[in-house]
C-alpha cells in the first residue's frame, strides 16, 4: 500500500518517516565567489502538486549520488531525509524548514503529476504593489519588456560593478521595474543592442526577490536558484504573447523597446500644494532665488542605500590573526537600519535662498541637485577624485541664480535644537505652479525681483559702519518700522516681538554684499553744534 504523503507545507522536524512527492523546478551548485569549481553542495527547489515549495540540499560528499538522478522538471518520491531550519542571511524561500538528503536517502523518479513542468506560480503585478513581500519570499513574474537601460557602473566595497534596469508590462498595462547586477546584467547585452528591431520580447523571472523603494516594488534575481526565460518556445510565454498582442490598439509594427530612464514624477498644482496653507508651522512654500552656496558644509556624504541617511563607519575591534580566519565584511551604522553593509555616495548641498522678505538656509539632496545641474555624484567623483572634502565641483555653481518654488519642512528638530537649516521636499519652476502660488499664497504689492532701497541722509548714520553691527545670519533681525512725525520727517522706530507676524507691507533689506558706501564728500551734512571752550 502507498505510504501517506506529506504536503511540503506541513513538513516538520517532529514528524517521523516522512514521504513527499514533488517536482524539481530549479537546481544549482553554490560555490565560492569567482571559483565555480569550489562547490559547497547540491541545492534544488521542490514544488508539490498544491504549489508548495521547499528548499532541498545535499552536502558535497553526496553530490555524485544525486546530481545525475535529479533533473529540473522531473517528479520524485523522496524518503529518509532530514528536516532542518531554513537559515542563512539570504534564504531563497519563506518556508521555515528545508530538506537535507543523506547517503541513505531514497529518491525515486515518478511520472509527472501535472502539466506545469517548470512549476510557474505567477504573481499578478497589482499584488506586488498592494502586499509588502518580505526578503525571504520568492515570486514568479511574466511580462513584456518595454524598456531597458544602459549598463550603469558603480563601486561597492572598492570593486567596480554594474547594474541594468528593465521595465516589464502585463496585459493590463501595469508596469514593474526589474534590476540586475553584474553577470545577470550582461545577459541583456544583446537585447539592448538590438532593442529597436527585436520586436516583442516576453520575459519570465522565476524565484525572484522583491525590493521596495518607497512604495514602488522592484524585482531582481536571488543569489542562487533564480531562472530567466526570454522568448523561449514554451506554453506560458506563447500564451502570454497571444493575450498581450490581442489588446486593443496593439500594433506589432510599432512595438519596440525604449531606453529606460528614471521616471520623472508629474506634479499637479493640487499635489504640490496639498496640505499647505499661507501660514503653517511645519510645511512652508516660498518662491525664492538661490543666492549663495554654503561650501563650508561640503557637497557629498556617505549614505545608506536603503534610506539615504548618513552612514558612519563602525570601528573594528582588534582581533588576533589566528582567531580570524576570514576577513570580516565592512559595516556601517545607519540611524534607521542600524548596522548595514550597502552604502554609496550621495550629493547634499546647503544653499541660501532669498526673496523680497528675507532669506533662509535650505538643504537639497541628490535627486534635486542632479535635476537642476544635470550631473550625478558618481560622475563628479570619477572626474575630481574620491576625496570629496578637498574640493567643491564647479558644476554645482549653476545652482546660484535659479529661482523657483521651494517646499520645505519646519520640523520638531528645528524647534528643539534651534536649527535653522530646513530640508527641501519638493521644487518646481513650472509657470503654472508659480502662477498658482502667486494667486493664492502671496500678496504681490511689489515686483518679484529683490530691490535694494535707496539710502537717504536720514538712515546713513544707522549704517555708516556696517562692520560693527552684530548680525547673526541664522536669526531674523529686529524689524524696523517707519512712523510719520509731526514735522513730516520719517523717524526710525525699532519694534521687538515675533518677526513672523504679517504686516500690511513687505519688508525691504540691504544686501551687505553689494552695498556701496556713499562718498563722504557727497553726504548731506547734518546740523553740527559747535561747543566753545570755557574761558
Amino acid at each position: 500500500m502507498e505510504q501517506n504523503l506529506t504536503p511540503l507545507c506541513d513538513i516538520d522536524p517532529m514528524l517521523d518517516d516522512i514521504t513527499v512527492v514533488a517536482r524539481c523546478i530549479s537546481k544549482w551548485k553554490p560555490h565560492t565567489f569567482g571559483k565555480p569549481s569550489d562547490v559547497w553542495s547540491l541545492d534544488f527547489v521542490l514544488q508539490d502538486a498544491q504549489g508548495n515549495r521547499v528548499h532541498c540540499t545535499c552536502k558535497k560528499d553526496h553530490i555524485n549520488k544525486f546530481q545525475l538522478l535529479i533533473d529540473e522538471g522531473s517528479c520524485y518520491r523522496i524518503r529518509n531525509f532530514g528536516v532542518g531550519e531554513n537559515g542563512g542571511n539570504y534564504p531563497l524561500l519563506s518556508h521555515r524548514y528545508k530538506l537535507n538528503l543523506y547517503k541513505n536517502s531514497s529518491v525515486t523518479r515518478l511520472a509527472s503529476f501535472n502539466n506545469n513542468v517548470r512549476g510557474f506560480k505567477f504573481e499578478p503585478f497589482p499584488n506586488l504593489y498592494l502586499k509588502q513581500f518580505s526578503e525571504s519570499e520568492s515570486v514568479d513574474v511574466i511580462g513584456t519588456i518595454v524598456s531597458i537601460s544602459d549598463l550603469i557602473p558603480f563601486t561597492k566595497y572598492g570593486k567596480e560593478k554594474k547594474r541594468r534596469n528593465l521595465i516589464i508590462e502585463d496585459v493590463e498595462g501595469i508596469q514593474l521595474q526589474c534590476c540586475f547586477f553584474d553577470a545577470w546584467a550582461s545577459k541583456f547585452d544583446k537585447l539592448h543592442d538590438q532593442r529597436e528591431k527585436v520586436g516583442h520580447v516576453v520575459m519570465i523571472l522565476q524565484l525572484a526577490k522583491v525590493s521596495y523603494f518607497g512604495d514602488k516594488p522592484s524585482v531582481t534575481n536571488a543569489m542562487w536558484g533564480s531562472k530567466l526565460y526570454m522568448n523561449d518556445d514554451i506554453p506560458e510565454i506563447n500564451s502570454f504573447r497571444q493575450m498581450y498582442e490581442g489588446k486593443d490598439g496593439y500594433d506589432p509594427a510599432k512595438h519596440s523597446i525604449s531606453v529606460f530612464s528614471s521616471a520623472k514624477k508629474e506634479l499637479t498644482s493640487e499635489d504640490f500644494f496639498k496640505g499647505a496653507v499661507k501660514k503653517m508651522q511645519y510645511n512652508c512654500i516660498v518662491y525664492a532665488k538661490i543666492h549663495k552656496i554654503h561650501r563650508e558644509h561640503g557637497w557629498a556624504y556617505l549614505a545608506c542605500k536603503r534610506c539615504g541617511c548618513k552612514a558612519t563607519e563602525i570601528e573594528k575591534k582588534q582581533t588576533s590573526s589566528s582567531s580570524s580566519k576570514f576577513k570580516k565584511q565592512q559595516t556601517w551604522n545607519c540611524k534607521k537600519h542600524k548596522e548595514i553593509t550597502a552604502v554609496g555616495m550621495k550629493m547634499k548641498v546647503i544653499v541660501r535662498v532669498i526673496d523680497d522678505t528675507g532669506s533662509a538656509s535650505l538643504v537639497m539632496f541628490d535627486d534635486m541637485i542632479a535635476k537642476l545641474c544635470g550631473v550625478d555624484c558618481y560622475g563628479l567623483i570619477k572626474e575630481y577624485g574620491p576625496e570629496v572634502d578637498d574640493y567643491f565641483p564647479a558644476e554645482l555653481n549653476t545652482l546660484i541664480g535659479k529661482k523657483m518654488l521651494f517646499r520645505f519642512e519646519y520640523t520638531e528638530f528645528n524647534v528643539t535644537n534651534n536649527n535653522h537649516v530646513y530640508q527641501i521636499k519638493l521644487i518646481s519652476d513650472e509657470e503654472t505652479m508659480i502662477s498658482y502660488f502667486k494667486k493664492d499664497f502671496m500678496i504681490e504689492d511689489v515686483g518679484d525681483d529683490v530691490q535694494t532701497p535707496q539710502v537717504t541722509a536720514t538712515n546713513i548714520s544707522k549704517f555708516k559702519n556696517v562692520e560693527n553691527i552684530p548680525f547673526n545670519i541664522e536669526e531674523t533681525p529686529t524689524s524696523v518700522k517707519g512712523s510719520q512725525s509731526s514735522s513730516g520727517e520719517t523717524a526710525i522706530q525699532a519694534s521687538g516681538g515675533d518677526t513672523s507676524s504679517s504686516g500690511s507691507g513687505k519688508r525691504s533689506f540691504i544686501d551687505l554684499d553689494t552695498y556701496e558706501e556713499v562718498d563722504e564728500a557727497k553726504k548731506s551734512k547734518l546740523v553740527e553744534v559747535k561747543i566753545e571752550p570755557e574761558e
